[in-house]
């Protein structure tokens, strides 16, 4: 049996290893913002759909708490970094990141006008920036079929999560239309699960919680 579960292990992080082999390697591609023309037509939606979301409730399946360090990977229009930098309160942080600058303007007008000082707005595709091992939770919704390097992001975010810290990680329809929609739940639970250091903690109608496993 322990011969047989053994043998079991190698081909799944085989098959995850293959599955990582097929992402983008790092640099193969430039990340640009989206065109205007896209950018707003993607607001008209975002801003329609927001009245069908419960953010808050989306927010809270991680469990983030006051004085968190907090990643919003592709802040969009800020409709999770608003009510994360309320949440985490002055004690914590939130670093806002997106490579659109029209975004990250938005993002800023609404951090303003709500009083928030806690928050950081990144113009950039990347985290790297971010110090390592510094982060509590990172969150990952509607962005990764966006990147073209999922690899390099992966990684980043590996890199940026404390041991202990969570990856709270979703991809609607939306985001898998206009991205580049060739990595699956399946694959994607795969590989960080094989790969780099996570353990899924949370599945809920494809809303994922992966957790940064302690040495």
């Amino acid at each position: 049996m322990l011969k047989q579960s053994a043998k079991s292990d190698r081909k799944k992080m085989s098959e995850a290893g293959s599955i990582k082999a097929q992402l983008p390697k790092e640099g193969a591609k430039m990340q640009k913002p989206m065109s205007s023309l896209a950018f707003n037509f993607m607001r008209i939606i975002m801003n329609i759909r927001k009245f069908f979301r419960d953010f808050d409730k989306e927010i809270a399946f991680a469990e983030p708490k006051k004085g968190d360090k907090v990643v919003d990977f592709g802040c969009g229009l800020g409709f999770n970094t608003i009510p994360l930098a309320k949440l985490i309160g002055s004690g914590g942080k939130v670093f806002a990141v997106d490579i659109s600058p029209k975004a990250v303007g938005i993002v800023k007008k609404k951090l303003k006008k709500h009083k928030l000082t806690n928050t950081e707005c990144m113009l950039s595709g990347s985290i790297a920036e971010i110090e390592k091992l510094s982060i509590d939770v990172v969150y990952l919704h509607n962005t990764l079929p966006l990147i073209k390097d999922k690899q390099k992001a992966l990684s980043e975010i590996d890199t940026v999560l404390k041991k202990g810290g969570r990856l709270s990680y979703m991809s609607r329809l939306g985001s898998r239309v206009y991205g580049d929609d060739n990595l699956s739940n399946q694959q994607l639970k795969e590989i960080l699960c094989s790969e780099y250091h996570f353990k899924l903690i949370k599945d809920v109608k494809e809303h994922f919680v992966f957790l940064k496993e302690l040495d």
